[in-house]
């Protein structure tokens, strides 16, 4: 039987691709990473050459690399080197998304920038709403991660299908084992930051309590931005989501 993850009905409504046609920029470093049947996954570096650490960046659903180019600054700021994926169908990736190639592209990415000595000395990944599901697949079976952030991310993957318009009752071991956020995070050891929005209305905080709760990392916070939601954690007052992510970053 065919898992509902596998399924045009549940992929073609969790996926919102979007292309980009931008030139790319002056100031970052491109890179087309080869996956099976052809299918290149599009990867962009924002240098920061007085940074010892990369910032290995999983965008939110319906993003793009270039939606990051003018933020890039405020994360090298921080002292990290950023580097952002695409989605396969996404900016310049080329293929079609699905959630279980999602997970195994996010191998096939850190792969290709360890191999090639471009990630620096320290490496941590971060993953926003849908990104952090490459993440914690690459933080909960890879030892050479030194820290992991999950920004507005889902725990459960029955409410994921739900909110698609689909039925599902439960999830089975296999599935459990690949999609299910709340229990693989049992497995990331790194030290772990969690971010999430006060007023998220579609991911709710208790997803980002559960992940912080079931987290198997003897150092990790838990972080509810006051006064923001899903797709607005930057406008957080006081500088709040810059603010936690440098005490972060600063502590590694």
């Amino acid at each position: 039987m065919v898992s509902i993850f596998d399924s045009d009905a549940f992929n073609a409504n969790l996926f919102f691709p979007r292309a980009d046609t931008s030139l790319s920029s002056d100031d970052a470093d491109e890179y087309y990473i080869d996956a099976p049947n052809g299918i290149r996954i599009h990867v962009r570096r924002h240098p920061n050459p007085g940074s010892n650490v990369s910032l290995l960046f999983f965008h939110g659903n319906g993003e793009i690399i270039a939606d990051y180019d003018n933020l890039a600054g405020l994360f090298s700021n921080l002292g990290v080197e950023l580097i952002i994926a695409d989605f396969r169908g996404y900016g310049k990736s080329t293929g079609f998304p699905t959630l279980r190639l999602t997970l195994e592209d996010s191998h096939i990415i850190f792969n290709y920038l360890k191999d090639n000595s471009i990630i620096k000395s320290k490496v941590c990944v971060m993953g926003r709403s849908l990104g952090s599901a490459p993440a914690i697949e690459l933080c909960c079976k890879r030892s050479d991660i030194d820290a992991c952030v999950l920004e507005s991310g889902y725990a459960d993957p029955i409410p994921l299908v739900e909110r698609r318009g689909l039925k599902i009752e439960n999830t089975t071991v296999e599935e459990n084992a690949l999609f299910n956020n709340s229990q693989k995070i049992s497995a990331v050891k790194c030290p772990l930051l969690v971010m999430h929005g006060e007023d998220d209305f579609l991911i709710s905080p208790k997803e980002a309590r559960l992940n912080y709760e079931n987290a198997g990392s003897k150092i990790k916070s838990l972080e509810i931005l006051k006064g923001v939601g899903h797709n607005d954690m930057m406008m957080a007052r006081d500088n709040a989501y810059f603010a936690t992510l440098n005490r972060f970053f600063a502590s590694f």
